[in-house]
């Protein structure tokens, strides 16, 4: 049985207009009342996360920036792990001339981004978490949990070329994933979403075995394939099934996939 569930958000739980879905809070909230532990593991900055769990009242454990900050229910355990100050630093310095990018990083609860008016609009608006518009110059460099950068073209090779650029000269200090196929994302070498389950159960003494999860982008395979079940969204990217074969695909975020699986599966009396 399960005891600790995981689950993204972009792709995966949320629906497209950013809400949990009443059936999908319904589910939720009986898996907490039955004394389930609940996750929600996302690339996301955590105040980001809590602005759009407000309204739903539900006593979640948190990873967030994929898997650089990770903050229990209780508060009791909540922990940070930042890129180093010079790696940060030479992330930025080697893509500032990079055509088509938008530059992102998130530091001590805040985005920054180099996005211009324009691209600013296609970002997906949340009023409690708004970026900061900074040239790359004044971007901090310390205490950074991640820094991401979005194609404005969505060529997800450029993204691809630039990654190998980049881990060829920082080789394993940095982690990287994509969440998107179009945005390509850099922490500390140790952070991912898989590591920070290891973390959090471990806490909660919960054993992996007893974990099950729920994800759509690169960003989630190290934590599909290092608990008793992980299972891919029907609409994930072809990489994504690349590489966990074999594992159990559901419908998409739209349907309440996840809540429908989880009620059906671990409801039942």
């Amino acid at each position: 049985m399960y005891h600790l569930i995981a689950t993204d958000l972009d792709g995966t739980l949320l629906l497209p207009d950013d809400r949990i879905g009443d059936y999908s809070h319904g589910v939720l909230q009986r898996l907490l009342e039955a004394g389930k532990h609940l996750v929600i593991a996302t690339g996301r900055s955590q105040p980001d996360v809590e602005a759009i769990l407000r309204p739903y009242n539900l006593q979640v454990h948190l990873i967030t920036a994929n898997g650089a900050r990770i903050s229990s229910a209780c508060k009791t355990f909540d922990t940070s792990e930042h890129l180093p100050a010079q790696v940060a630093r030479t992330l930025l310095d080697a893509s500032r001339h990079v055509p088509g990018l938008v530059t992102n990083l998130y530091c001590q609860s805040r985005w920054f981004t180099n996005a211009d008016s324009q691209q600013l609009e296609k970002f997906k608006q949340n009023p409690g978490f708004a970026p900061t518009v900074l040239e790359i110059d004044e971007f901090p460099s310390k205490a950074v949990e991640k820094i991401f950068f979005i194609h404005k073209d969505r060529d997800h090779e450029a993204l691809a070329v630039l990654e190998e650029q980049l881990k060829a000269r920082l080789g394993d200090q940095v982690h990287s994933t994509f969440s998107s196929p179009w945005c390509l994302e850099m922490m500390a070498a140790s952070v991912s979403k898989g590591s920070a389950l290891k973390k959090l159960a471990d806490f909660l003494q919960v054993p992996l075995s007893q974990c099950i999860a729920f994800g759509d982008g690169m960003n989630d395979v190290e934590m599909l394939s290092s608990i008793g079940k992980g299972l891919v969204m029907g609409t994930a990217h072809a990489k994504v099934f690349q590489a966990l074969p074999g594992h159990e695909t559901l419908g998409s975020c739209s349907e309440e996939s996840v809540a429908r699986y989880l009620a059906a599966n671990l409801l039942t009396a």
